[in-house]
């Protein structure tokens, strides 16, 4: 007398083989979806530290021009993807920074008068990402720093 499986038996087997391959491909999935966020914050995080020392410098070359850059409301958003100065206003849609192309750079710069501290300035470099969050650095300078 042969002994084999029933048809019974294959379809179980392949039902359990098959949600088996259907969960793993779910966790897969959800990593490389996760492993590409952590790249874009990764990225984002180094073009906003470009950014602060591409300030950094500006400072250094001229005080005097750099706290004028925040406009007489005390505070100007600037975009700043090219790394220069252009007249204040926030990039908009305009994703031009990276390869791909899909992140943007503004920086936020406010004096705020204080008496104990009448020369600084706080700047917020922020980058963003198509479809992402965004990454965010703030420092503060000083005239003597």
């Amino acid at each position: 007398m042969k002994k084999g499986f029933s048809l019974i038996e294959v379809l179980v087997f392949i039902t359990i083989l098959s949600l088996f391959f259907v969960a793993a491909m779910a966790v897969t999935t959800y990593s490389l979806r996760t492993m590409k966020i952590n790249q874009y914050k990764i990225l984002a995080s180094h073009f906003a530290e470009e950014g602060l020392e591409w300030l950094r410098g500006q400072k250094e070359d001229d005080w005097t021009t750099f706290t004028a850059l925040d406009s007489s409301l005390g505070s100007a958003t600037y975009c700043i993807s090219t790394l220069n100065f252009s007249s204040p206003g926030e990039c908009g849609e305009n994703y031009t920074l990276g390869a791909p192309q899909i992140f943007k750079r503004e920086v936020m710069l406010e004096n705020i008068p204080d008496s104990s501290n009448p020369d600084q300035v706080n700047a917020t470099v922020t980058v963003f990402w198509e479809g992402g969050t965004d990454v965010e650095v703030k420092t503060v300078f000083k005239l003597l720093e």
